[in-house]
């Protein structure tokens, strides 16, 4: 009787299904011989996009990180490189965040270019990344270079819009935070709160003595 082993099978189906698999996975994830045309770049962005929307986290984060290698003189770029430091910034991987945003800013992108919607009318990929940056500083608790961040999206990278609505907006939003963030970094906040305990304290020992002082006065009547 004629049988294949186990074993055999499996080395069978190995050899049959390798080709299979390789194929899938040039085909998800394409090599940089193909994004050699502008709609090849757009495509892989948005498939990135879409797997992130979808929370396919790894998917998204491939598509965009072969954005980052090969195609650094595309519109994508700094698209793909932004997200990267979004995603990081999501799981708490702080200073690679810090990496990607500071890697948008040396590519000097097009800061004016057309938004996807009237509350976001240009790009501003410079502005949002080096508020990226203060957004990691902070929440890894150090506030001076998260003012000092906060400070350069103001002066260095400032928002462009030609809705003036959004730029009032963005600029009080962000004055907010650097009046925020200067509080937090010269302590001010600490001293502000002792004060503020301190004087509860002396509120409530005053009306306790009070309390005793009427009792007193009622016991010796």
């Amino acid at each position: 009787m004629d049988y294949i082993s186990t074993r055999s099978r499996f080395i069978i189906l190995a050899i049959v299904t390798a080709p299979l698999l390789t194929a899938r996975c040039s085909a998800t994830v394409p090599s940089c011989a193909d994004l050699q045309n502008a709609e090849a770049v757009s495509q892989l962005l948005s498939a990135g996009n879409a797997a992130f929307e979808a929370g396919d986290t790894r998917t998204a984060s491939t598509s965009w990180k072969r954005i980052r290698e090969c195609e650094a003189s595309t519109p994508e770029y700094p698209k793909a490189v932004y997200n990267l430091g979004l995603l990081e910034f999501k799981e708490n991987n702080f200073q690679q965040a810090i990496g990607y945003f500071e890697e948008v800013l040396r590519s000097h992108p097009n800061d004016k270019e057309p938004g996807g919607s009237l509350m976001q009318t240009n790009r501003n990929y410079s502005f949002r990344s080096a508020l990226g940056v203060s957004q990691c500083y902070e929440a890894m608790g150090e506030f001076r270079p998260a003012l000092h961040w906060a400070w350069l999206a103001k002066t260095k990278y400032p928002y462009y819009s030609w809705c003036g609505t959004c730029y009032s907006s963005a600029n009080f939003a962000l004055n907010k935070r650097i009046c925020y963030l200067a509080l937090r970094a010269s302590r001010l906040h600490l001293w502000g709160n002792t004060l503020l305990l301190g004087f509860l304290v002396l509120r409530v020992e005053k009306s306790r003595r009070r309390k005793r002082h009427s009792s007193s006065q009622t016991r010796c009547q």
